[in-house]
């Protein structure tokens, strides 16, 4: 994937979205950043913005597990059946503040998942995703 070029947040935790704007702003004003707190509402954006696309947009996916509608692993289930066009724009990265190794284990064993993250997100972290995909 090249170089990211937007940001999308998927948590049910407005301070946490805002946060993650914030922190994504600090390193580069230009990127765009889109939060949910719906991942239905997430997950039917993706379908709409990435399946019509013409064009490649290079996104990461920050998504929380711990919702209460689907949890990060359900989002990921429906994630996984999405068309190869649609999984190549993006690259997730799970963002929780569970620190449960379980949890980690079973998001870097999802080959859909690039890493987890632990919460908060913060400029560094930000910037080091970003260089990963430089």
């Amino acid at each position: 994937m090249k170089k990211p070029t937007h940001f999308l947040v998927i948590d049910d935790d407005q301070i946490n979205n805002m946060l993650c704007k914030y922190s994504i702003r600090q390193v580069n004003g230009d990127l765009e950043t889109i939060t949910f707190l719906e991942p239905e509402k997430g997950f039917e954006y993706i379908i709409s913005t990435y399946s019509s696309s013409h064009a490649e947009i290079p996104t990461v996916l920050l998504l929380d597990i711990n919702m209460p509608t689907w949890s990060g692993w359900d989002f990921l289930d429906k994630f996984e059946m999405l068309d190869a066009q649609i999984k190549n724009q993006i690259k997730v990265y799970m963002l929780s503040s569970s620190v449960d190794p379980k949890d980690m284990e079973k998001a870097k064993a999802n080959s859909n998942v690039v890493d987890y993250i632990v919460k908060p997100l913060n400029k560094d972290i930000v910037e080091k995703i970003i260089d990963s995909h430089s």
